[in-house]
């Protein structure tokens, strides 16, 4: 089977990017038997390395593509027309969009799969667009992928009825692929080491319960709520630190960093939160892995990629009650209320305050973490489209 996979969001540094090229990778290793081209524009063909065995299909675009259909862009016409005629014109099987976010309407009769991670934009969109044009572009674009694309995927079972309930489409037309934690994320024998030296990198103190936060700065992450909730933890507690790592600079996503970082800077944090910006994530694993807890407040996740990165290092995770979240974590974690600072702040003092609740969330988290992977995953996608091939009688 010849598949064809839009990677416009190859180097996007949050969950989408991280989406499309762990599941790109799993399954040119795990299908060796189909062949991969890989589309993308001029300018990321300039700065991104992509698998072997991938064929790279370039389209001369006049911007990046996953920068223009940012929170606060929108797409040139001669560019969206010049992507979708050449994805209709590649000798492909199927053509795989791995978000909606960069599909495009694709010319010609190759059939699509598109992988819509949430509805977070159709239920918040005050919160993740600052302007009604880009909702608006939106709402147009999100149409369109449905209408076109033979399947609709997305990550989890809850993002599953998220979007049936969203769109109003029946559940059976929707099928779930999960995400998987890079083999990066597990955990070390010279943890302490290696904790040492991370915090010192990052400026963080060398002693003392360390909370980590991962992912985007956007509103609908509910960061704000965060830093209510560890502001009112108990004086009891041994000291603490807050690390909160996302990229403060070049988020293509509606941010509120500088928000944020002004109100890190209030009585009673000032001192006790950083900002990291952007890790790698070499040092992003031995940051979790030298973290007390991750914490994840968000009003709304399709899957929460962090709390399964976490949980494969081996640290304890501590999460909204909403959405995918749950479904992710199972038993391994302690959930609270978004909406509550007073709940978030009760969940963490039990975790901080308690060693025995620790070890076992960090056995349960591994168990649950083992539960998932990219290969799954690529392996889940592979079958889903090739029963999209089958019908119209080309091989698999």
């Amino acid at each position: 089977m010849k598949i064809g996979i839009d990677a416009c969001t190859w180097v996007n540094r949050r969950g989408y990017g991280r989406f499309t090229r762990g599941l790109v990778q799993a399954m040119v290793n795990a299908c060796p038997q189909h062949d991969f081209t890989l589309v993308v524009d001029s300018t990321m063909a300039r700065d991104a390395s992509f698998p072997a065995r991938t064929h790279l299909h370039v389209v001369q675009t006049s911007e990046r593509q996953a920068t223009a259909a940012s929170a606060d862009g929108s797409r040139r016409p001669a560019d969206l027309l010049r992507m979708g005629r050449a994805i209709g014109a590649l000798d492909v099987d199927v053509f795989l969009f791995p978000t909606s976010f960069s599909y495009v309407p694709v010319f010609g009769r190759t059939p699509v799969v598109t992988v819509f991670h949430d509805a977070t934009a159709e239920m918040h969109p005050a919160l993740i667009f600052p302007r009604a044009v880009p909702r608006l572009l939106w709402t147009i674009k999100s149409h369109l992928a449905r209408r076109q694309s033979r399947r609709i995927v997305t990550v989890s079972e809850n993002a599953r009825a998220q979007i049936a309930h969203v769109f109003g489409m029946p559940v059976g037309e929707i099928d779930v692929v999960s995400e998987g934690a890079d083999p990066i994320f597990q955990p070390v024998s010279d943890s302490a080491a290696e904790a040492t030296n991370v915090r010192a990198q990052y400026g963080l103190p060398s002693e003392g319960a360390l909370l980590l936060y991962v992912g985007g700065l956007s509103p609908h992450k509910n960061i704000d709520g965060l830093l209510r909730a560890v502001a009112a933890l108990p004086p009891s507690l041994s000291p603490w630190h807050l690390a909160i790592v996302g990229d403060v600079a070049n988020d293509t996503f509606l941010t509120c960093a500088h928000a944020l970082q002004a109100q890190a800077r209030a009585p009673g944090l000032a001192g006790r939160v950083t900002f990291t910006g952007f890790v790698p994530d070499d040092q992003l694993a031995a940051l979790y892995r030298a973290s007390t807890v991750l914490v994840l407040p968000s009003f709304s996740e399709g899957f929460g990629l962090p709390v399964l990165e976490a949980m494969a290092c081996g640290v304890p995770v501590a999460v909204s009650n909403r959405f995918s979240l749950p479904e992710i974590v199972g038993d391994a974690g302690v959930l609270f209320d978004p909406d509550s600072a007073p709940d978030m702040t009760q969940a963490l003092s039990r975790v901080l305050g308690n060693e025995d609740l620790r070890a076992m969330m960090r056995a349960k988290g591994l168990q649950r973490a083992d539960a998932y992977s990219w290969r799954r995953g690529a392996e889940r996608m592979a079958q889903l489209l090739e029963r999209v091939v089958a019908p119209s009688g080309a091989a698999a």
